[in-house]
């Protein structure tokens, strides 16, 4: 009788796993002819995602949502405050004037814009995510953004807030630390709007 040698179990197959660099990238549909995008709107084959577009097959996602802005997140600009807020599925719509900055402290030309804002703002080491190529703030930039800015904060940028503390790590605490770290310019605004929440 033959003698059998055991053999050595080799570990279970894992199955596969999608990480953000292995996923496909998102169609960019603004390279496409505006007649094309207008017939396949009315086709049903792309819908509506902000004032951009995507495949109706595709769920709206971060990734999805910041390719619908890439007629405006060139290369050199930076998605911020709402507009960042709803790339997160913080809003249900961005703003209708859209709010970018420029990338590197560069100054953004000084010509009249009817659909963005483009300001000129410096962002710390980790504060911006890249989603296919399209820079966003974080989440809690994106609160710490919202909290500080000049203008009214309405129940809009306090839902968003809310919203996006499920996000950070640390949350409302985090948020805190950060404020009291930070340029003290709108700090005490800041804070009580963090209350606010």
């Amino acid at each position: 009788m033959p003698q059998h040698s055991p053999r050595a179990l080799s570990p279970p197959a894992r199955p596969h796993v999608h990480t953000p660099s292995a996923l496909p990238p998102v169609p960019r549909f603004d390279r496409w002819p505006q007649a094309v995008r207008s017939a396949e709107l009315l086709r049903g084959s792309l819908v509506r995602c902000g004032p951009g577009v995507r495949a109706a097959g595709w769920p709206e996602t971060p990734r999805v949502r910041a390719a619908a802005l890439a007629p405006w997140l060139t290369p050199d600009r930076i998605a911020i405050r709402m507009s960042a807020a709803w790339i997160w599925g913080a809003a249900r719509r961005p703003d209708p004037m859209l709010e970018l900055s420029t990338t590197g402290r560069r100054r953004p030309a000084q010509r009249a814009r009817r659909d963005h804002q483009l300001h000129q703002f410096a962002y710390p080491e980790g504060a911006l995510r890249s989603l296919d190529g399209f820079a966003v703030t974080d989440p809690e930039q994106t609160i710490y953004d919202l909290l500080r800015v000049p203008h009214v904060f309405g129940h809009r940028h306090r839902l968003a807030c809310r919203l996006l503390l499920r996000l950070v790590a640390d949350g409302r605490s985090g948020v805190e630390r950060r404020l009291e770290l930070q340029h003290p310019h709108y700090r005490a605004v800041a804070r009580a709007r963090l209350r606010q929440l």
